[in-house]
């Protein structure tokens, strides 16, 4: 009687419990579209939350695992390597995953010791080599700026690009009428984190060269503390920035980003730093907008310059400005412009990677042996 492989149990190690943050939601948006008939997943996250009530509508297996234990206290690390092995015995794992580098010791050092084969994911740059990263099989990178700048240059790496849930971005409703927005004006944003690599201040910066009443200018994201936050900007570093200008707008973090690119016109990305790859900027084209962004990066993999969107040298609101302005005067080109964005997102950021990674990790996964 011939033998049929099981489909491999494939463990996702995850950093947080949450749809937060461009890992997180990269690794839940690919955990909710995969082909359950070609593996079956089980989740380890460190701490309960709010994506637990998901899994279980998803029927997806998970184990509340706790925080990570460091080699250094060696009774609670063998504790922790113990208890992984089991687990990984007893669920019979073919596959580890870390979603982002290794950094969880006894669960890396358990799936070696089993000869479980290890897949990494750098949703950043890779600048360090430790033992666990020379232990993996392969690396999923997001783009193919990470896989040329990310070491080791021996890893096998698979440049899969990041997924994004149509459904969600299609359900985004107006904040407009929240944020006391008139109909008549046009809503330029900014969406990500407050700190300076991101361009917070050339956004605010393009925003004053543009001297247009009809504009809004909204800022959507949490400021921290950057006596803790290294580059962060507070609410009043912000306000200052803005300087009085009634235009621009800090509304806060938004949980429900789909809303803000839903309020929008167009989406500016004035990133500093090399993006690994730009999750608003896809997010922003799967709405239909059309996407100013710096080129740095990942972004020109996004984005097509002239079709849907315009890449401009970063640290240049005057440039920025230029972009904007020449959008807000040609209505058909942005028309034309944000309806090229969403084609290219649907064809090749939606299910494409998603079955991209698909392949990665069945290729990855150990062998079924024989019964």
């Amino acid at each position: 009687m011939s033998h049929k492989p099981a489909k491999p149990v494939i463990c996702f190690i995850t950093g947080s419990a949450g749809d937060w943050g461009g890992a997180s939601r990269v690794l839940y948006t690919n955990l909710r579209q995969l082909d359950r008939s070609r593996i079956e997943p089980i989740l380890l996250l460190p701490r309960d939350g709010p994506i637990v009530p998901e899994l279980q509508r998803l029927g997806l297996r998970y184990h509340i695992w706790g925080s990570p234990t460091e080699p250094g206290n060696r009774l609670a690390f063998l504790r922790a390597l113990l208890r992984t092995v089991l687990l990984f015995r007893r669920e019979k794992v073919r596959l580890v995953h870390f979603n982002n580098r290794p950094w969880r010791p006894a669960e890396a050092l358990a799936a070696r010791l089993l000869g479980i084969p290890i897949l990494l994911h750098f949703h950043v740059v890779n600048e360090a080599v430790s033992p666990v990263i020379r232990w993996a099989s392969g690396v999923v990178v997001v783009s193919e700026f990470v896989a040329q700048a990310s070491l080791p240059p021996e890893l096998p790496k698979h440049v899969v690009h990041n997924p994004v849930d149509l459904h969600r971005f299609d359900q985004g409703r107006p904040l407009r009428e929240a944020l006391g927005i008139a109909r008549d004006k046009l809503v330029v944003s900014f969406v990500g984190q407050i700190r300076d690599i991101k361009g917070v201040q050339d956004f605010i910066a393009m925003a004053r060269l543009i001297d247009d009443p009809a504009l809004v200018f909204l800022i959507a994201g949490e400021c921290r503390d950057p006596r803790t936050f290294a580059g962060a900007y507070s609410e009043d570093d912000l306000s200052t920035m803005i300087g009085g200008d009634a235009r621009i707008r800090y509304i806060g973090y938004i949980d429900r980003v789909e809303d803000v690119y839903a309020s929008s016109d167009i989406v500016v990305v004035p990133s500093r730093w090399q993006e690994p790859l730009g999750l608003i900027a896809i997010e922003a084209g799967a709405c239909g907008k059309p996407v100013i962004a710096t080129h740095v990066g990942g972004l020109p993999e996004i984005i097509e310059d002239g079709r849907t969107g315009y890449l401009v040298d970063a640290q240049s609101p005057a440039t920025l400005a230029e972009r904007v302005k020449f959008l807000i005067a040609n209505p058909a080109q942005h028309a034309q412009m944000g309806a090229a964005a969403r084609e290219r997102i649907v064809r090749q950021f939606a299910a494409k990677p998603v079955a991209a990674f698909e392949e990665v990790l069945v290729r990855h996964a150990k062998p079924d042996a024989a019964r």
